[in-house]
């Protein structure tokens, strides 16, 4: 914090008629970095208890006002619409259909049913974790949980059982809601997880036995549909959401003010459509963070509809696109490719959705959807424990096809080197991507964790670990996570350059290249993970071909693989990690191809 003592000074204006007050800022406060006014803003100014009180007073910031800080809480954001939209539809899945105020009354149902099942237990605002398919009980169980005054805790269905142990460890998890799908999943880790008092089980069979301390799900929803008397605070944490685990255990990250973030976020979504768009279709799992942040938040605040599905494939999304007619969709790159790479139909471009936006949308995969489904694409990015946010409102009619965007008006970025300065825009200065909230919150993890690829610097600044570079319009181009810069020789490599030159093989829909040793040879190799696309034929030494008359021969491959489905996590990340230990323990070798001796590693 920075001060300095400046001056109020009463002026008469005109004849004398009236008074003005001059407030003197001193140069060191408004020359700072941090100071949030520009030259002749308009600003709004009030006293509230004994203090003054400035902010900006642009569309956004009166939203916020208008809104009410007090009621910018999950509990109030959902009771308030409950009231102004009542019967508006707000949720579509399948053939069931709530609106807002049956939303807020479920949600209530199932808050009374923990607020009555912590009292027996007695625990005092408990981690509850959900480990749960996307379907209508999950936002239930989520608002709910928020309205009871607990800390939501949403697990990824596709970690593994050992991340599943990391997780509900590191965040004293006390209740757990799983499906039954699951449950096996759970019972392998039971017993190092003492702190769990109750585990509430759905979709049981018939012919389930409860045990222990294991109770059906259903036994949690109350009768009682009306809103808890439960204060909620805008401080106060409401969910801790866990990174994948793509680069060591997962990390749980601490939320605290949802509301302001869906508030700021839909703000300006709208720039690029959300505002004309009555429904929003979600093909992503909602145990992710930007299903929470760029869609259900979004969503509720300004009054739209929402579309979720169980299980995305093309026919279904289609079919659901069809039937629902939504304006808009939000992907992640396995979405775009899994649809792209669908046998081409006439009608291709009948269908509702006017554009979409998310994450990790390559070049090649961008100008390719957007020919064939006539969709526009904006790319957005937030790392990927909620760091940061931009998006590409310009998109490819903008001339800026293959950027991830401008930091949007609440968040500051730079591009620096490894010292911390500044880079300048320009393709060949790739530097770390630091940004930090102007609104001064602060990043927090829930428990401090050993191996983070993140650091706090000073004035609030955090370095992300991931790279990119600015163009002269301050528009970013992204070039991958710290884990995914290789040293070889003199040279640089971003791993991600050599996977974008093979998706654009005809024949190839998506890769993954790792850095590898073989034997006790101290030299580091490239290994590439392809998909080809089903219903075509690419051979091991093909793809080697294109890539030597593509690439800088120090990029290129030495061992290939040739793969039906790469491992990632519901998101947009490939799972490196797993690659790299399929190749340690020997276990890829018979399948993966040296270009060296063009032939199989093991026969």
């Amino acid at each position: 914090m920075q001060e300095a003592r400046g001056k109020i000074t009463t002026k008469k204006s005109g004849n004398g008629g009236y008074k003005s007050a001059w407030i003197y800022i001193p140069s060191k406060i408004y020359r700072n970095d941090n100071f949030p006014f520009g030259d002749n803003e308009e600003v709004v100014i009030e006293i509230e208890d004994g203090s003054l009180k400035i902010t900006k007073n642009d569309e956004r910031s009166r939203i916020i006002r208008n809104f009410g800080i007090e009621n910018a809480t999950l509990p109030k954001l959902l009771e308030i619409k409950a009231k102004t939209n009542k019967n508006q539809p707000y949720l579509y899945f399948k053939d069931e259909c709530y609106s807002y105020q049956e939303i807020n009354q479920k949600s209530n149902q199932l808050a009374h049913g923990v607020l009555q099942l912590i009292t027996e237990l007695d625990l005092k605002a408990p981690k509850i974790s959900v480990l749960m398919d996307t379907c209508p009980e999950f936002l239930f169980s989520w608002f709910g949980i928020v309205k009871a005054g607990c800390v939501f805790v949403p697990i990824d269905t596709d970690l593994s059982e050992q991340h599943l142990d990391h997780i509900l460890k590191d965040s004293d998890t006390e209740v757990l809601i799983i499906d039954y799908k699951f449950f096996s999943k759970y019972i392998e880790v039971s017993n190092n997880l003492p702190k769990i008092k109750k585990v509430l089980i759905r979709n049981v069979p018939a012919d389930y036995s409860f045990v222990d301390n294991f109770s059906d799900f259903k036994t949690i929803i109350s009768s009682n549909f009306h809103n808890p008397e439960i204060n909620v605070y805008s401080d106060d944490p409401t969910e801790i959401q866990y990174s994948s685990g793509m680069t060591g255990t997962p990390k749980g990250v601490v939320y605290r003010n949802t509301v302001l973030a869906g508030i700021a976020l839909g703000f300006e979504l709208r720039d690029i459509g959300l505002g004309d768009a009555n429904k929003i279709y979600c093909p992503l799992p909602l145990s992710s963070s930007t299903a929470h942040f760029f869609v259900v938040l979004p969503s509720i605040v300004y009054d739209k509809s929402l579309i979720i599905t169980e299980d995305f494939t093309p026919s279904n999304f289609w079919e659901e696109v069809h039937k629902f007619e939504p304006a808009c969709f939000c992907y992640f790159n396995s979405h775009l490719t899994t649809l792209l790479y669908q046998r081409p139909k006439v009608n291709d471009r009948v269908h509702s959705i006017k554009f979409a936006y998310g994450f990790g949308a390559g070049m090649d995969l961008w100008k390719a959807f957007e020919e064939r489904f006539g969709i526009s694409l904006h790319e957005c990015w937030s790392h990927a424990e909620g760091i940061g946010v931009t998006i590409n409102k310009l998109g490819s009619k903008g001339g800026k096809i293959g950027s991830i965007g401008t930091s949007l008006d609440f968040v500051e970025l730079k591009i620096v080197d490894s010292n911390g300065t500044t880079k300048s825009p320009g393709q060949n200065n790739v530097g770390e991507i630091a940004v930090r909230r102007s609104s001064g919150s602060i990043f927090e993890y829930y428990r401090q964790p050993g191996n983070i690829d993140v650091k706090l610097g000073k004035d609030s600044w955090v370095y992300t670990g991931d790279f990119g570079y600015m163009d002269s319009d301050r528009y970013v181009y992204y070039k991958g996570k710290k884990s995914e810069i290789i040293s070889k020789g003199n040279e640089v490599i971003f791993t991600k350059d050599i996977e974008q030159v093979a998706n654009s093989h005809p024949n190839i829909i998506e890769s993954s290249v790792i850095p590898v040793q073989n034997g006790n040879n101290s030299t580091i190799d490239f290994k590439i993970i392809a998909v080809k696309v089903k219903s075509r034929v690419i051979t091991h030494e093909e793809l080697s071909d294109f890539l030597y008359h593509n690439l800088a021969y120090f990029h290129v491959p030495r061992y290939i693989e040739i793969i039906e489905e790469l491992p990632k996590n519901s998101g947009i990340e490939f799972l490196k990690e797993v690659s790299k230990q399929e190749w340690e323990d020997g276990s890829s070798k018979n399948h993966t191809w040296d270009s060296q001796i063009k032939d199989f590693l093991l026969k």
